[in-house]
């Protein structure tokens, strides 16, 4: 029976071209296996420059980071060149700091800012320290008052109340009659005295403690105020022989007024203490006016007295007006005059006295 070849296979466009030969013998195919074989082995020749690709990429970011660091530190140098020392520094240090090496400035500058503000933070600790002691200090003294002005107001009572009480018993004839009584009692007694003495010595320690505080604090209101005096007056309270000198004569001034001297020892306020001297000074330039006014009344009185018809004119030469003797002692005599006209109430005329009489 004769063999029949296989048919020719058609393609799938409806071309005639075959998609595989008629027959393939075994060397072909071996060779067919071969060539399959082989195609994938361009994927790796891909890979290989695509990796190839991924280095030249990173080895160029490697370059721009390094351009980019470089840049940095040249900023860095350039700022630190130009870096200025801390403002607080003294003259000499400042001149040192030129001296310092461009690449330390910075850390230098870095660890000085860093010293300044650890010093700055214990500052700031040690001052709220220091303010929550001084409030308890405050507390502590505001118990301590307390506790001295009720001795004051209740240790004289208490003591009063202890001895009223055991006042009334006849210790000899209780002694007599029953003597376990009279020791029970004079032992109660004894207790309640000993009682009595301690708390008299704690209050007497807090009295004295208070007194002590308060005394301390007028002092130191006394040199604030004293303070602002010698600012504002400086002629009066500016040195010590001044202040020495002016605080006297306030002191007789004010007594010789009928204010008692304690009180005139507890005056330490600027304001009353200038207004003191004020009246003071008022006084003393009414008290130099004084010879002048009656002086210029008894001339116009005298004058009066002598004549009764009226006085002649006296003729005025034409010029400019010419005035003979102590102008001063007749500038003084007008304004004590005017002075007088006006009731002592004039400011002005006192300034104005004050200063023709030279206070």
């Amino acid at each position: 029976m004769a063999q029949q070849s296989p048919p020719a296979s058609s393609s799938l466009n409806g071309d005639n071209a075959p998609l595989r030969p008629d027959s393939v013998d075994v060397t072909e195919a071996v060779a067919l296996m071969d060539d399959l074989g082989e195609a994938p082995e361009d994927e790796p020749e891909g890979t290989a420059s695509a990796d190839e690709g991924d280095g030249a990429a990173t080895e160029g970011s490697g370059e721009g980071d390094e351009t980019a660091e470089d840049a940095a530190d040249e900023e860095a140098e350039a700022a630190a060149e130009h870096a200025e020392p801390p403002e607080f520094w003294s003259a000499a240090d400042k001149a040192a700091w030129n001296s310092v090496p461009a690449e330390l400035r910075p850390v230098l500058k870095k660890y000085e800012q860093q010293r300044v503000e650890f010093v700055n933070e214990k500052a700031r600790e040690a001052a709220t320290i220091r303010a929550r002691a001084a409030e308890e200090v405050q507390r502590a003294n505001a118990v301590v008052d307390q506790a001295a002005q009720w001795w004051r107001q209740a240790g004289p009572a208490l003591q009063q109340a202890f001895a009223d009480k055991w006042s009334q018993i006849n210790w000899t004839a209780l002694a007599e009659k029953n003597p376990s009584e009279w020791a029970r009692l004079n032992q109660i007694r004894m207790d309640e005295a000993a009682v009595l003495a301690e708390a008299n010595r704690r209050g007497q320690q807090d009295v004295q403690a208070a007194t002590a505080r308060a005394e301390q604090a007028f002092e130191h209101a006394k040199r604030v105020e004293h303070d602002k005096l010698a600012q504002k007056l400086p002629d009066y309270f500016g040195s010590p022989e001044a202040a020495h000198k002016t605080y006297d004569e306030l002191g007789k001034f004010l007594f010789s007024k009928g204010i008692p001297a304690d009180r005139i020892n507890q005056i330490h306020e600027a304001p009353i203490i200038e207004m003191a001297l004020n009246a003071m000074r008022f006084e003393q330039a009414q008290k130099k006016a004084s010879p002048v006014l009656r002086s210029s009344e008894g001339t116009v009185t005298s004058g009066a007295a002598n004549t009764t018809a009226r006085a002649t004119p006296t003729r005025v030469a034409p010029g400019p007006a010419r005035r003979t003797g102590n102008q001063a002692s007749e500038a003084a005599r007008q304004v004590g005059e005017r002075f007088r006209k006006n009731g002592g109430n004039s400011i002005a005329d006192a300034a104005e006295l004050i200063r023709l009489n030279g206070l």
